[in-house]
């Protein structure tokens, strides 16, 4: 049965290909800087082509090839964030989600039953009034699991030259002063408010608002010119003897300091003068950077991605690999959004309604996934994709065919299960209306029995297809 699209279908160009993305940073800015881990990645940057017809099938109800689950329209999950959908009462929130549940991936689905318990005594709730009800348990009982692995990291840094254990110990200072909600001056960085600007951009275009978009495009532009840390920056003027260097520095300083914040204004004033300027995400953006370049002060949540990027900055300089590598495995054991549900509360106790209902369910939307992955020269045809969720999709990021049905082996069943549905669709004339060739079906099929291992080929049946 095809599901029904509560609104008019939107152009949409999200979740797509295999590729890392370090996020709280995007990757394809910091490459230069670190080796990408291979976890968390969510990538946004690339647009399949060539798959419309691909896309129109997900209105279809199309189980994703990993995981079994309808994959959700992404073009439905649009229109509910435009329309603001997500900021309405949670009583309503609940009916409108509700057809889609069975879609929602485990924490997701731990948190909708969260938000359908408690509308039984608050209906008028919103999900952010959710989200900061049951915050500070959900702290307390993250915090827990956290713990034990600061304490494992401290443990090993023992083992760090003095430099580089200064370095760390500086950074778990700041880290447990967010973790304590106090406030800490953090570092201008002209990459990181680059990412966060583009990532702003990317929402915005995916709702096809042509007119903020080119804005922000322009802001980009101008946000490129933002100088970055120098190596000077780094020396506090009190440590030069020099009276005359010491002057030099300051001025310097200062310089630096006016330029950012003259170049962050420039960008504040084109946003104040279109419809951004209602956007909350780029006036949190707006504020926080400016705070950063003052040295103010502020309170900013715990990000386990953006602590991953700091320790593994501080890693790269060991000559001890091994070391690196296992303090760094150690932090990737940090619970993820994605496994726990207390994480997933924290990471969204300063959004927005929208925004967390956007995260309750962006997870389950439909994706093309590459087959052989666009990064290790897969190409952007038919031949080469298949449909998962978001998720999977991004989870997977560069990791072979052969390791991901050993990494999730319900893929052999769940893989059936789209092609049963797919060849269900052809037979019943969709493929025909929405321009989508037969051999999709057979291609795919082919491909996914050459990319398993050999020993455990991946045999897909589609003895109904109608010849």
């Amino acid at each position: 049965m095809r599901i029904q699209s509560i609104f008019s279908q939107i152009p949409i160009a999200r979740y797509e290909n295999n590729r890392y993305d370090c996020s709280q940073y995007r990757v394809p800015v910091l490459a230069p800087l670190l080796k990408p881990l291979p976890c968390d990645t969510v990538s946004f940057g690339r647009t399949a082509e060539n798959a419309e017809a691909l896309r129109a099938l997900m209105a279809y109800g199309i189980p994703d090839m990993y995981s079994g689950k309808n994959v959700i329209d992404p073009k439905i999950l649009e229109k509910f964030y435009s329309k603001h959908v997500f900021s309405r009462a949670i009583k309503n929130v609940i009916k409108i989600i509700k057809p889609f549940e069975k879609s929602l991936h485990t924490i997701e689905s731990e948190f909708f039953s969260v938000v359908k318990t408690m509308a039984k005594a608050n209906p008028q709730y919103k999900l952010a009034d959710v989200i900061r009800k049951i915050a500070p348990e959900h702290n307390k009982k993250l915090l827990e699991i956290q713990q034990p692995i600061f304490d494992e990291l401290t443990e090993m840094s023992g083992e760090m030259p003095p430099q580089l254990k200064q370095e760390f110990d500086s950074m778990m200072s700041i880290i447990y002063k967010k973790l304590s909600h106090e406030p800490v001056a953090l570092p201008f960085s002209a990459k990181e408010f680059q990412y966060k600007l583009q990532r702003i951009a990317d929402e915005v275009a995916a709702k096809n608002n042509t007119s903020e978009s080119c804005t922000l495009k322009r802001m980009l532009q101008i946000a490129k010119k933002l100088p970055e840390k120098t190596p000077q920056e780094e020396n506090n003027a009190k440590n030069i003897k020099s009276k005359a260097k010491r002057n030099k520095k300051i001025k310097n300083d200062k310089s630096l300091i006016k330029k950012r914040a003259d170049i962050l204004t420039q960008i504040e004033i084109m946003a104040a003068e279109t419809n951004l300027k209602n956007n909350q995400e780029l006036t949190k953006l707006f504020a926080q950077t400016r705070s950063k370049i003052y040295s103010i002060p502020i309170v900013i949540p715990f990000n386990r991605k953006s602590f991953i990027y700091e320790l593994q900055k501080i890693t790269n300089k060991l000559e001890d690999t091994k070391l690196a590598h296992k303090m760094v495995q150690k932090a990737v054991s940090l619970p993820t959004s994605h496994d726990n549900l207390s994480a997933f509360v924290m990471k969204c106790v300063e959004y927005s309604s929208d925004k967390i209902g956007y995260n309750m369910v962006a997870g389950s939307a439909g994706s093309i996934d590459h087959l052989i992955p666009f990064v290790k020269n897969g190409k952007d045809n038919l031949q080469n994709y298949g449909i998962s969720s978001a998720y999977y999709n991004s989870e997977r990021a560069q990791r072979p065919m052969q390791q991901q049905l050993k990494k999730y082996p319900q893929t052999y069943e769940n893989c059936q299960k789209q092609v049963d549905r797919l060849i269900e669709l052809y037979n019943d004339g969709t493929f025909k209306k929405i321009g989508l060739p037969k051999h999709y079906i057979t291609n795919f099929v082919r491909r996914m029995y050459n990319l398993s291992p050999e020993d455990n080929r991946l045999i897909l049946n589609i003895d109904k297809l109608k010849q």
